[in-house]
């Protein structure tokens, strides 16, 4: 792969062989990403002090949260490691997360799903005073909370029939 001068390589092996991702690591030029399946700060200490990984991604939807995925990023910071989050949600989690990177000092880039801001469903079920994108970067509000509303219309209008709505 390091001919190909990759950003990184994410998650070569399963999450729980912090051994392999070391083995790996020290092995190549090419950054290794790591953290998706990792919970928790605890979850990253031993990923990070051993320096298994040169950045790591944690999910913020399931890692913990917002304010766990913040102590996450602390914790990385402290030994020198780029924080990317990983993100497939929607445009809201999206915004969450990008609310986290901007709080962050070792962040690198967010993963975003070119989804959010193509297909009319992702725009028509959140209410957002901005662009999704502006030259490139996400557009954050200085709105409370972060920003953006959830479109009850929107979101009856896709879904699934049968199913509850819950309101």
């Amino acid at each position: 792969m390091e001919p190909l001068n990759l950003m990184w390589l994410e998650e070569p092996v399963p999450a729980d062989n912090v051994d392999a991702y070391k083995a790996i690591t020290q092995e190549t030029s090419t950054p290794i990403c790591g953290g998706e399946n990792f919970y928790l700060t605890y979850g990253f200490t031993r990923l990070l002090s051993e320096a298994a990984v040169d950045l790591i991604m944690p999910d913020l939807q399931k890692c913990g949260g917002l304010g766990e995925g913040q102590r996450i990023a602390a914790l990385a910071n402290a030994y020198y490691t780029p924080f990317s989050p990983h993100m497939v949600g929607s445009f809201l989690g999206a915004m969450a997360s990008a609310h986290v990177c901007a709080a962050v000092p070792n962040f690198h880039i967010l993963e975003w799903q070119t989804l959010s801001d193509t297909e009319p469903k992702w725009k028509e079920i959140v209410t957002y005073d901005k662009p999704f994108i502006e030259k490139g970067f996400l557009v954050l509000s200085d709105k409370p909370g972060i920003g953006v509303d959830i479109n009850v219309e929107g979101l009856k209008k896709y879904a699934t029939p049968g199913v509850p709505f819950f309101e």
